[in-house]
């Protein structure tokens, strides 16, 4: 006999008779008549040139050559089991690496609820986060160094697909003592001989070219001063008196000195979540599903 004729079977039968020691008892744990069982016993045996069990009318009994391959079958078992069940969670997204670009907002905007999330529910998944600019994930993702990217507000190329989790309203984000917090009735042109600081445009150029034309709608040209990659960032120069922004709702909430003021417009950015056309393999699907459960926008700001 052939060491290729040996098959998975042949290691189940001779495991449910090492357990049972009862050829009748084993065939039928198996779901076999007998002959069969006995049959597929002997070829082992054949194969293997030893004498796993005795038998007589009364008893079988292991031989030591069978109590050793039994020890050693049931790991490889065990093995075998691992395997069909690595392969089944992984066919299911719930074992793997899995790359997530994302943009410093989103950690106002329940990043890491969506993390803990999918990691509490399954453990097998490891999730990379790296921070980078939304054009940076559009070019990681064609280059393959991420699996799912979350940018703000960008025309996505055709070989990615793209939905949109959330959208998040634009604000006036002014130093914490600005005399436009003294309005009554704010008014986007009141800040028209201001500076502004905004987020880069080669990073973000459709939130850039949104900012201007909400200025422009407003009456003036803004007078952009500073360009930077950060919304921190932005937020902090203008709480150290650099110019006057805006930035999404959200930002409020990482506790820098500056103040919001909501917009009379109900101008938004689009948080999207990105992935190569065809790459829809379950960990991104279960992803996103739990940056649809997970991810918000955040409560409207109150003027101060």
């Amino acid at each position: 006999m052939g060491s290729e004729a040996i098959e998975l079977r042949h290691l189940r039968f001779f495991i449910a008779l090492a357990e049972e020691l009862n050829f009748g008892r084993a065939a039928l744990r198996c779901n076999v008549t007998q002959p069969p069982f006995s049959v597929a016993i002997r070829q082992l045996e054949s194969h293997l040139n030893v004498i796993l069990v005795e038998r007589n009318s009364r008893n079988v009994m292991l031989t030591p050559a069978g109590e050793a391959l039994y020890g050693r079958m049931q790991r490889l078992m065990g093995q075998v089991g691992d395997a069909y069940e690595l392969a089944r969670c992984v066919s299911e997204g719930k074992r793997g690496k899995l790359r997530v670009g994302f943009h410093a907002s989103m950690l106002y905007q329940g990043l890491s609820e969506m993390v803990q999330a999918m990691e509490q529910d399954e453990p097998l998944v490891e999730i990379e986060l790296l921070e980078m600019a939304t054009q940076d994930q559009v070019q990681s993702l064609l280059a393959g160094r991420i699996d799912v990217g979350f940018g703000h507000s960008t025309i996505v190329p055709a070989s990615l697909s793209s939905v949109t989790i959330l959208q998040e309203p634009l604000v006036v984000c002014v130093p914490p003592a600005h005399p436009a917090l003294r309005a009554h009735d704010f008014l986007l042109d009141m800040l028209k001989d201001e500076g502004f600081i905004c987020f880069w445009r080669e990073a973000s150029p459709i939130y850039f070219d949104r900012i201007v034309s909400l200025c422009v709608q407003a009456g003036f040209n803004p007078r952009i001063r500073h360009q930077v990659r950060q919304w921190t960032t932005v937020v902090a120069m203008v709480g150290k008196g650099m110019g006057v922004a805006i930035v999404p709702q959200c930002i409020a909430q990482s506790g820098l000195a500056s103040a919001m003021i909501p917009l009379e417009s109900e101008a938004c950015t689009e948080l999207q979540c990105m992935w190569v056309n065809g790459a829809e393999q379950p960990m991104v699907q279960n992803l996103l599903g739990y940056a649809k459960r997970h991810l918000r926008a955040s409560s409207r700001v109150k003027q101060k």
